[in-house]
């Protein structure tokens, strides 16, 4: 599970940023087979991630009561993931074009999502 969640993070952050890169700074038009690919392991993410993060919660409950770089990116990897969530849910809604402060704080939690997770491997555990 743990590989399969950190599959779909990888590939997500790659595809939001050729989606982004490609529609802001190469002036190239969205290519919809990445758009839709980058959709559907959105709502991918949308089931694992919740289950996933619970189980290592859970398991990892006794970390989680002293202070260490591996909880505190854990916590912020938690957060991020929520809020990717509901990003990601109200874009898809709404579209890209209609919510610009979603789109951002969407591109925003990525990178966070993504330095959480250097950070919370790359800490001495």
């Amino acid at each position: 599970m743990r590989r399969l969640v950190l599959m779909s993070c990888v590939f997500l952050t790659l595809s939001g940023g050729w989606l982004t890169v490609a529609s802001e700074f190469l002036e190239v038009e969205r290519s919809t087979m990445v758009a839709v690919l980058h959709i559907w392991a959105g709502f991918f993410f949308l089931v694992i991630f919740p289950m996933y993060s619970l189980d290592h919660i859970k398991a990892h409950a006794y970390r989680l009561r002293s202070w260490s770089w591996v909880a505190a990116s854990g916590i912020v990897q938690l957060v991020a993931g929520i809020g990717l969530i509901l990003s990601g849910v109200l874009l898809w809604l709404y579209g890209v074009e209609t919510l610009s402060l979603s789109r951002e704080v969407h591109i925003l939690l990525t990178v966070v999502l993504a330095g959480s997770l250097l950070t919370h491997f790359r800490a001495q555990k």
